[in-house]
């Protein structure tokens, strides 16, 4: 075993020296011991790391993360340029794949772009979102109603769920919802523990390894629960003629009707990018909410004088903030091309994956005055003195991305949250649960896809309004 730990360890010196040549004009900063040092560095505090690195090498600079290198860019012009490369030079699906190829059929992310223009043609109809609203309202009620009867809920995993809930009804429809909406959260949890294992970085795609092993078998459950719904459709096509679910629409959809054996790894990346960071949303606002007792008196009164949530500004400006104060670490893609960085000799060589980082942007203090502070009236009329200044040269702003890469999923996300905080602020007063407020909110979990929950979670009580 030790010499095999050593040869392994020597490889790894010997790969990384291979690829520290090739990219010999792209800075690396020193973080920890040689070898591994960075990697370990990035994986101990990831906002940590990238900050001591730029501080060492600029705005310009790469991470080895083992096999892998990172290359950041870390500047408001960078974010721009970032943003506006085209997908098939750097690309957000093929970045995904490095941590999603486990549970995605060979060849989906081929099809990735007709699959997400099918996506987006589907769920920012407007009557595809108002059929979205009435799912999460009626989730929200009756989430709600559970978490009443207990004085110590936790936050996140309860909002995990009832979202959960309401994506499978609203992307897969009323009968994966009946049959499976339990299973497909188990298998969506398994799916998380796995993901990051390191093994899935650096051993080849055909390594069966334990975690790739459990990965292969939620990839193969998923596809037998699509073949199963999608048999049980065939036999009653005209139930679902008019039906607002994304498969509906995908089975209607000439452009994508033939892609059936791809729909359940498109679901699986759906799941993903849908479920993490909308939880994130509902969950920190309601956490903030809480600190924050005389925003949430005028918030109430402003929801309780309208029918429509999505008419209140402060809501707005509430999910708003809590995209810029609970961001993601970075954002990556894997350039397939060859692409040089504007003002540099630096040429991102194909292969290698480039990342900006939405929450080092965001909480940087030249960007937003009270940076490190939830504050949502920033986005109100008469707050913009705490915004950056607006620049045709920079973005300072990336909650749902940016440029050519916004997420098409944004419209049904702020649905969402909006109506089911909306249901809590306005029938049920809420606070800190039996066990108090948790100890660090600077306790962010990097490790999700998308936004960071909350190390530990929170854990909150609520008691109807109508039984005071």
């Amino acid at each position: 075993m030790p010499a095999l730990l050593i040869a392994a360890v020597v490889i790894i010196a010997i790969v990384v020296a291979r690829i520290r040549r090739k990219l010999a004009l792209v800075p690396s900063p020193r973080l920890g011991g040689p070898v591994l040092g960075n990697a370990a560095a990035y994986a101990t505090d990831p906002a940590a790391a990238v900050s001591a690195a730029e501080g060492q090498c600029g705005p310009i600079f790469s991470i080895q993360m083992l096999f892998l290198q990172n290359i950041w860019l870390r500047s408001n012009v960078l974010n721009k340029f970032y943003v506006n490369v085209k997908e098939d030079a750097w690309s957000f699906g093929w970045g995904m794949n490095l941590f999603l190829h486990p549970v995605v059929a060979p060849g989906y992310w081929d099809h990735l772009r007709t699959l997400v223009g099918s996506l987006n043609r589907c769920i920012n109809r407007s009557e595809a979102l108002d059929c979205y609203a009435a799912v999460a309202r009626d989730e929200a009620v009756a989430g709600f109603a559970q978490w009443a009867h207990s004085d110590d809920t936790a936050l996140f995993e309860s909002a995990s769920v009832l979202v959960h809930k309401v994506i499978v009804r609203c992307l897969m429809g009323p009968d994966f919802y009946y049959h499976n909406v339990d299973e497909l959260s188990d298998l969506l949890h398994k799916v998380e523990a796995d993901i990051g294992s390191i093994f899935n970085f650096v051993l080849p795609h055909w390594v069966p390894h334990p975690a790739a092993k459990r990965l292969w078998k939620a990839r193969d459950r998923m596809q037998d629960i699509f073949r199963e719904r999608l048999r049980e459709r065939a036999l009653d096509p005209s139930r679902w003629t008019n039906s607002e679910d994304y498969v509906s629409h995908t089975l209607r959809d000439r452009m994508t009707a033939h892609l059936q054996d791809f729909f359940p790894a498109h679901h699986t990346v759906l799941m993903f990018a849908a479920h993490t960071s909308t939880v994130a949303s509902v969950s920190w606002t309601i956490a903030e909410l809480i600190r924050s007792p005389e925003r949430l008196a005028i918030l109430r009164k402003e929801l309780l004088e309208t029918s429509d949530v999505h008419s209140s500004p402060l809501l707005q400006a509430c999910f708003k903030e809590t995209g810029r104060h609970y961001s993601g670490i970075n954002m990556l893609r894997l350039a397939r091309s060859p692409v040089t960085i504007p003002d540099s000799n630096v040429v991102v060589p194909a292969g290698a994956v480039v990342s900006i980082s939405p929450y080092l942007t965001h909480h940087d203090p030249h960007n937003y005055y009270h940076a490190t502070e939830w504050f949502p009236e920033r986005w109100l009329e008469g707050g913009e003195q705490f915004r950056p200044a607006k620049s045709a040269d920079e973005v300072t702003y990336l909650g749902f991305g940016a440029g050519s890469h916004r997420c098409p999923g944004e419209k049904m996300a702020g649905t969402i949250a909006r109506e089911v905080v909306g249901e809590l602020v306005r029938n049920y007063d809420f606070g800190w649960g039996a066990s108090g407020p948790p100890k660090d909110f600077g306790a962010l979990d990097f490790t999700k896809i998308g936004s960071p929950w909350l190390k530990g979670d929170a854990h909150i009580r609520i008691t109807s309004m109508a039984k005071q």
